[in-house]
């Protein structure tokens, strides 16, 4: 029997609905709290790797996701004007039927997703957080913001990098921080060529290319920023366009099209791991709540999927759930850690491009690799 009945998830991002539905497939009922009222996502596209992939299979919506997005096999490094000087066949973990990896738009993931909590028949209240938690021997109180409270076994917090959770019940545990980089995505029209993920490292700044459909596609930029500056929406395009301007090829054909900042995210690059343990009695953390990556490995929603799955059967295995939660960062933190510190290092690594340790080729072999294990 499961160690546990009912779970509160807050947060209904890709985080918190894989654990809803992985959750209901293993006997245990879920409900989820989202602050957003229409549970929306911004139009930007996202890579999902064949370890990501590979966890969406075992919650059944990994077709549903591929028919949605853009199936490669191979990425590509190139110089700044396009001309390629090394290729990586991604490895297949799902076999040969299906891609290494797919580039999705952000909101088909949520789409996908929100079907299968609809057919899971799992409680969704929108537009709603929570104020405080009081936990007890025998169960953890949730006080929501409209005033009401409810009674649960587990509360997750799968609310993201500046968790509300975390900050509630994880006192003194700090919060992620500015990398000195920024991270731009636009999105335009996909062309012929682009049958893969691309990077183009520039003398400045590193660009690329990741195919989200047969008609689309997202123009990446990562910014050595020393210091996060934040801009009108206006002048998104333009800043962009010149940040691209020392490149030639096909990411110059692409700088054309950067004109809607509508198609426009400018985020500052962060990055956050908690050390173990990811709870607190009744409390549990997932996702980039727990261990926020920076963009660099294209590994941050992967490894939030894997949680949701492996948090999941855990709960149902185990016999009680100080033993489920225990186990759950055993079994996790090592992978996370090696995403987080890795993706850093990348981010490090662009930022002095003549440190003498400098190995992005090996570390993202490694990486890669260890990744492609079993979770």
């Amino acid at each position: 029997m499961p160690a546990i009945g009912n779970i509160l998830i807050v947060g209904g991002g890709i985080a918190g609905m894989t654990l809803a539905i992985a959750s209901q497939r293993n006997g245990l009922r879920a409900e989820i709290v989202e602050l957003s009222t229409d549970w929306s996502v911004l139009g930007v596209g996202i890579s999902l790797q064949g370890p990501a992939l590979r966890a969406l299979r075992m919650v059944g919506v990994l077709d549903a996701c591929i028919g949605q997005g853009f199936g490669y096999s191979h990425f590509k490094a190139c110089n700044a004007q396009g001309e390629v000087t090394g290729t990586v066949e991604l490895p297949r973990l799902n076999g040969p039927d299906y891609p290494a990896a797919i580039g999705i738009m952000r909101e088909a993931v949520h789409s996908v997703l929100q079907t299968a909590v609809a057919k899971a028949r799992v409680p969704v209240r929108l537009g709603m957080t929570i104020a405080s938690i009081d936990q007890r021997d025998d169960c953890v109180i949730a006080q929501f913001a409209d005033g009401t409270q409810g009674s649960y076994d587990l509360i997750v917090g799968a609310d993201g990098a500046n968790s509300s959770v975390r900050n509630l019940v994880f006192e003194g545990s700090g919060a992620p921080q500015y990398t000195g980089q920024a991270v731009w995505r636009a999105t335009v029209r996909r062309q012929p060529e682009v049958q893969g993920r691309y990077s183009f490292f520039g003398p400045r700044s590193k660009a690329g290319f990741n195919p989200v459909s047969d008609t689309r596609m997202y123009v990446y930029l990562v910014q050595n920023l020393p210091r996060f500056v934040r801009l009108a929406d206006n002048r998104l395009p333009e800043v962009m366009r010149g940040q691209l301007a020392d490149f030639g090829g096909l990411v110059a054909v692409a700088r054309e099209e950067i004109v809607d900042p509508r198609h426009i995210v400018y985020r500052p690059i962060t990055s956050f791991l908690l050390p173990p343990p990811w709870h607190r009695n009744r409390v549990a953390l997932i996702g980039d709540a727990a261990h926020t990556a920076t963009p660099h490995m294209a590994a941050g929603a992967g490894l939030a999927i894997e949680d949701s799955v492996a948090l999941a059967q855990l709960l149902q295995a185990e016999p009680s759930l100080s033993a489920a939660l225990e186990k759950f960062a055993t079994r996790r933190f090592e992978r996370c850690r090696m995403v987080v510190e890795n993706s850093f290092r990348l981010g490090e690594w662009e930022k002095n491009t003549h440190a003498p340790d400098a190995d992005p080729v090996g570390v993202l072999d490694a990486s890669l690799k260890a990744l492609a294990q079993p979770f």
